[in-house]
């Protein structure tokens, strides 16, 4: 069983980060960062608690999300102790308890999550009536859609048949021919996109961009965390308001010609672009600028130990995860290649001829990926080696799988090649602003999801931004998101 004992904030955030999504994994921050393990250190009987419950209210929220099966206990309750800020005896912090009743009936994760922070008391009141108001207005443009009155929120009723959970969606897509229900829901998806405050929160997000090239004679700014334009908004402010301070110029200076990233993590990018993590303070990202100049060291030496490590095992081709995600800056991702080179190579040095090695391994590929359980296959027919593995156990995975990742290949190279030509075809036939997916949507379901867009005959997508994943969402940032399996859900 996985567990998160003895983790610490930044490693819980990387365990749930490969569980969820993106943008789950966004608007869980201030829920990571009330339940702080570190701030327990006195207390390990809290710790484990705080992390057993937050183990499993990740794998419910993934299950909501995908076909995983949910690991809440039977009466939903978690507990989590939350600092009080105040100090006992010894001066250690005193923790409060919180138990929170998850609602298995809810199908939105973005509703649980606003349950949780509701119940912790880390929703503020200003973002908790907007959040309402917000939800009063989308069942009123639902209701509309579905042509009924005002609809309640979508639940799942106790002990129902899984046929009824999705009756609300089998309802919009019922008979599209004659009521082209994709089309009035792409229609409301383009109003809500478009509406005065989202156009407005757009405009201050691009002169801020624009003030920051100016100031800082940097190439530009990238949000990495999901579709969250608030948040990418309070960051650029955060990096203005530093960009304004003459006694920090110096330590920005290190920023000029460079991309500007806010992302899952601080650190280099193996594409030279600074990646500053977005719920960080700015005296965070100013302490990281400080020792940048050691990061870029070991960015010049990523290549090297790319090609030691292609030489150890036989000519493998090393590739680069795109995904990003804490392990994945320069600084890490050199060590965990040194860590991998000296695994192998004594492996290999102990083991004079193994036997299950090809003459060479040139048409196979490898990514060295963040601490994880074992050696994995990726679709795509990448081998995955996380740098914990050991070279017996690398090796030996390597030469057993060899026929599955040469398969997956193989087809994976169709299906890039369909799916960009789909891609190109959805963008100009629908006129969508942006086209864009999940991690988790890999070529052949989005070849899916583009074929079926095309055939649905939906005509309002022109000018919007349009993001394939794993369910239906409408957030106040403009981006609409729906499932690459949306045709086939409603049967």
């Amino acid at each position: 069983m996985v567990t998160l004992r003895f983790l610490t904030p930044r490693r819980i955030v990387d365990y749930c980060r490969r569980l969820l999504s993106t943008d789950l994994v966004t608007a869980l921050r201030p829920f990571y960062q009330a339940i702080r393990t570190d701030g327990l250190t006195h207390n390990p009987a809290e710790k484990r608690v705080n992390e057993e419950s937050l183990r499993l209210l990740c794998s419910h929220l993934e299950s909501l999300t995908g076909p995983s099966a949910s690991g809440l206990p039977p009466d939903g309750h978690l507990g989590f102790y939350i600092p009080s800020g105040a100090e006992g005896a010894g001066g250690q912090g005193v923790s409060r308890l919180v138990r929170v009743q998850v609602d298995r009936s809810l199908l939105d994760p973005r509703a649980v999550i606003s349950q949780i922070l509701r119940s912790c008391k880390l929703l503020p009141k200003e973002k908790e009536r907007e959040q309402m108001k917000r939800g009063q207005e989308m069942e009123k443009e639902l209701g509309k859609v579905l042509r009924k009155g005002p609809v309640r929120e979508k639940v799942r009723p106790p002990q129902a048949p899984v046929q009824t959970n999705t009756s609300a969606l089998r309802e919009l897509f019922k008979d599209a021919k004659r009521e082209h229900s994709l089309e009035i829901w792409m229609r409301q998806a383009l109003a809500r996109s478009q509406a005065s405050e989202v156009a407005t929160l757009r405009g201050k997000i691009e002169g801020i961009e624009g003030a920051l090239v100016q100031l800082l004679g940097i190439r530009g700014t990238r949000y990495d965390c999901g579709c969250n334009m608030e948040r990418y908004h309070n960051c650029l402010s955060s990096l203005k308001g530093l960009s304004e301070d003459p006694k920090v110029a110096g330590q920005l200076g290190a920023l000029r010609n460079r991309f500007v990233v806010f992302a899952p993590y601080t650190g280099i990018s193996l594409e030279g672009d600074v990646m500053l993590f977005s719920g960080d303070s700015p005296a965070g990202w100013l302490a990281f600028l400080s020792e940048m100049r050691l990061h870029e060291e070991q960015l010049k030496l990523v290549p090297l130990y790319e090609k030691a490590l292609s030489a150890v095992l036989l000519g493998i081709r090393i590739e680069r995860r795109r995904v990003p995600e804490p392990g994945c800056e320069a600084r890490a991702y050199a060590g965990s290649l040194r860590r991998v080179i000296r695994a192998v190579s004594e492996h290999l040095r102990l083991e004079e001829s193994v036997q299950e090695l090809p003459a060479s391994l040139q048409d196979h590929q490898l990514a060295i990926v963040p601490d994880s359980d074992i050696p994995k296959v990726s679709q795509t027919g990448l081998f995955l080696a996380p740098a914990s593995c050991s070279g017996p156990d690398l090796v030996e995975f390597i030469c057993r799988n060899l026929d599955v990742a040469s398969g997956r290949f193989s087809r994976y190279r169709r299906d890039i090649q369909v799916e960009r030509q789909l891609w190109r075809q959805c963008q100009e036939e629908l006129g969508l602003q942006r086209l864009s997916k999940d991690d988790s949507v890999t070529p052949d379901k989005m070849v899916v999801a583009i074929r079926h867009l095309l055939q649905s005959g939906v005509k309002s997508c022109r000018g919007l931004s349009l993001h394939i994943t794993n369910y239906w969402s409408v957030p106040t940032d403009g981006i609409v998101c729906i499932p690459w399996d949306f045709m086939s859900r409603e049967k």
